[in-house]
């Protein structure tokens, strides 16, 4: 099973380039107006006032306590499901896989809620380190059954979605068994609503790490794509990367959701976007991920508030509409293949 980005497709649509220098102008332009747009609206000319000289007025407050903590977590948040994207389905060589698809999130998701309903006050970075177990464990999973090879790539993304919807129902049961505060089903539909800095503070370090590491190694993980004989005549130890790609999934995806919820779809539209956009180089869709990750959940949290001004709808089901018809869009491409 080899991922068709891999083989056919060598050159993209646009030059990287070109397509970075767009992807974070308009990401600049997004991340503004989420500052600036709110219950409270202010003008751009304002809020760029306010970011670059803070006069400590109630405005100043709302831009720098509430508005732009939300925007760097959703920046932070939506690279490293891209970039987990990215490296999920190089590893499995499927092009349909992301932590949502595979059940990484879901597993995360459940470790959290599992201590969280015993410890009630466990809260912070110990989180992160539960949603690292409960994704290493799925994660683990999804990967013996890709490189067993006997699943093709459309039956191990069902899988995967089969294994999420089962740990969703056990997260389901258990918050109702134990009558379960709002603000932990609210965190399971994905949402960026109680961001703060400490919460940035704590992925930041993982985003950082997770990063520079899928960076620059970007070459060796563009060889797992390949079939196994041809990285071991390229002089590459396949599970030695795999495996350091494995662990770089489970930091991404499981510091991500320990800080925001399972947010869905960003690791899959991301990464089959940019590979769509500029071809199969690894470093080069990786790079580009990191920045149309972070536009893209920024541009759904937007929405999200816009569209259900006063409240606001969470940023996970947002980006699940979106994604969602994508996904089946993707789907049935493949089947026609």
């Amino acid at each position: 099973m080899t991922m068709e980005a891999g083989h056919k497709q060598t050159s993209g649509l646009i030059n990287p380039v070109l397509l970075g220098a767009i992807l974070l102008a308009v990401f600049c332009v997004v991340l503004l107006a989420s500052i600036a747009f709110g219950v409270s609206d202010l003008s751009i000319g304002r809020a760029l006032q306010l970011l670059f000289q803070p006069d400590g007025s109630a405005q100043s407050a709302l831009v720098w306590d509430i508005r732009l903590p939300r925007a760097v977590l959703a920046t932070l948040v939506g690279a490293n499901l891209a970039v987990a994207g990215v490296l999920i389905q190089t590893l499995t060589r499927n092009p349909l896989a992301s932590p949502q698809t595979f059940g990484i999130n879901a597993g995360a998701s459940l470790a959290i809620v599992i201590c969280l309903i015993a410890f009630p006050s466990f809260r912070g970075v110990g989180t992160v380190w539960l949603a690292f177990f409960g994704a290493a464990i799925v994660g683990f999973a999804m990967w013996m059954l890709a490189i067993s090879g006997r699943m093709s790539d459309i039956k191990l993304a069902l899988a995967g979605i089969s294994i999420q919807l089962v740990l969703s129902a056990l997260v389901q049961a258990i918050l109702i068994a134990n009558n379960s505060a709002q603000d932990i089903v609210y965190w399971l539909a994905g949402s960026l609503n109680a961001a703060q800095w400490a919460k940035a503070w704590i992925i930041l370090p993982f985003s950082l790490l997770g990063g520079c590491i899928a960076l620059l190694g970007s070459r060796h993980f563009a060889i797992l794509a390949l079939d196994q004989n041809t990285g071991a005549s390229l002089g590459q130890n396949a599970q030695r990367v795999g495996g350091l790609a494995a662990l770089l999934i489970v930091i991404l995806a499981g510091s991500a959701v320990a800080v925001s919820g399972p947010i869905g779809f960003v690791g899959l539209l991301v990464p089959h976007a940019m590979r769509r956009l500029v071809g199969a180089d690894q470093t080069s869709v990786i790079a580009l991920s990191a920045i149309a990750g972070p536009l893209l959940l920024n541009a759904s949290d937007l929405l999200g508030r816009v569209l259900a001004f006063p409240a606001e709808v969470p940023v996970g089901i947002v980006t699940a509409l979106i994604g969602a018809p994508a996904f089946l869009f993707i789907l049935y491409g493949r089947r026609l293949k």
